[in-house]
């Protein structure tokens, strides 16, 4: 007996191009499926399954998820080299602010982006 093969269509009550490419923009821009889904109205699953049956939407699905990425290591980076300000208080009131630097996401970016030099194995 042989396999039973489903084929995926595109239906009429799948979201129209305007929403996908909005869908897309929002991934990007918060690398979360479930936020961009849920800016764009469109179900979560709607999505998933929409990645498995058109190449195209797998493409553009592929490069926000490279792209929101690329600006979480931006924001990493500028991290790690500016530090983050935090408030300093006392009895409730504001008497100062301090920088604090994230050592270990230093090291960690670091030997993401160079493992031959900070690897553990490195010099």
């Amino acid at each position: 007996m042989s396999p039973i093969i489903r084929r995926h269509r595109i239906s009429a009550a799948s979201p129209t191009p305007e929403k996908l490419a909005t869908f897309l923009r929002h991934l990007e821009e918060s690398g979360s499926v479930s936020f961009a889904a849920e800016r764009t109205g469109i179900g979560r699953n709607t999505v998933y399954e929409r990645r498995k049956v058109d190449p195209a939407f797998a493409r553009g699905w592929q490069k926000a998820v490279e792209m929101a990425v690329e600006s979480l290591r931006d924001i990493a980076i500028t991290r790690a080299r500016d530090g983050t300000e935090r408030e300093l208080r006392r009895n409730g009131r504001r008497v100062g602010v301090i920088r604090e630097y994230d050592n270990r996401l230093l090291q960690f970016l670091l030997r993401a982006l160079q493992p031959e030099v900070y690897g553990r194995h490195g010099r």
